[in-house]
């Protein structure tokens, strides 16, 4: 390959998309300068992962960063251990970015600090969801996750909602006969339900029939599906009715008092 050739080509590319200050370059791995100071470093397991990634992949998929020094020589602020993984993969050219300005060490260090501490976080849910979709052992140690990671997300509880996610509390309705004989069962059974929902109504069970017709009826009446809206409205009926008697009741203490 005429390297000279292809950084003309990519001298060219790089001035239409960094102007002069950056330029792309393809090198050979093996002449590029270390940093002799990395506070970043690997695990022994973790680096021979991503060589081994580099040679089945047979290329590096992602650019290091470099700066050109005044003697031409070009050090890498980051990306480092991709550089050393490409040399034992024996992988004979790579692509980096090159800083042409000049920059004095205060910077380069700066840059070399901010590329390693400025990462995300991992939202343990949604990478338990990809990590799910990984369907063969070769691709799971492609992942490079390594052991506690995964062992974590073995732990997470993965949960499909179906509608918008909302604060919500859950609300029991129990209809139970009550006799002195079922008491101690049906202790449990609240015990358990209010460990569940946020409150826990009782009622008799001779008003079970009555309550789920009534729904139904709302249900029917006003073309709700869901039992739950069915049920805010049976809710908001029956604060409008005790409104009203609460109103009548007074107009009907001032009138008793007006004729007292």
């Amino acid at each position: 390959m005429d390297l000279t050739q292809r950084n003309e080509e990519l001298a060219a590319i790089s001035r239409e998309m960094f102007g002069e200050g950056m330029l792309l370059q393809a090198v050979e791995p093996a002449k590029l300068c270390l940093l002799k100071d990395n506070a970043r470093f690997f695990k022994r397991e973790t680096f021979r992962q991503l060589r081994d990634n580099i040679a089945s992949d047979k290329r590096l998929s992602s650019v290091p960063l470099c700066y050109r020094h005044e003697d031409g020589r070009l050090e890498v602020l980051s990306g480092n251990h991709r550089v050393k993984a490409s040399i034992e993969a024996k992988i004979p050219v790579i692509l980096v970015l090159v800083i042409t300005e000049t920059l004095d060490q205060s910077r380069r260090i700066a840059i070399q600090l901010s590329h390693n501490a400025l990462v995300g976080e991992d939202d343990q849910s949604i990478l338990a969801n990809l990590w799910s979709q990984i369907e063969t052992i070769e691709d799971r140690l492609y992942s490079g996750l390594d052991s506690e990671v995964t062992k974590e997300l073995g732990e997470v509880e993965l949960v499909n909602f179906s509608t918008p996610q909302v604060p919500a509390h859950m609300v029991t309705f129990m209809f139970t006969d009550g006799e002195k004989e079922q008491l101690s069962e049906i202790l449990d059974m609240l015990s358990d339900a209010a460990k569940k929902s946020s409150a826990v109504y009782v009622f008799p069970g001779t008003q079970y029939e009555a309550f789920t017709k009534l729904l139904a009826d709302v249900k029917d009446a006003e073309k709700i599906r869901d039992s739950s809206l069915a049920m805010l409205l049976l809710l908001k009926l029956g604060a409008e009715y005790l409104e009203q008697e609460a109103l009548a009741a007074a107009d009907q203490e001032v009138e008793e008092a007006r004729h007292g």
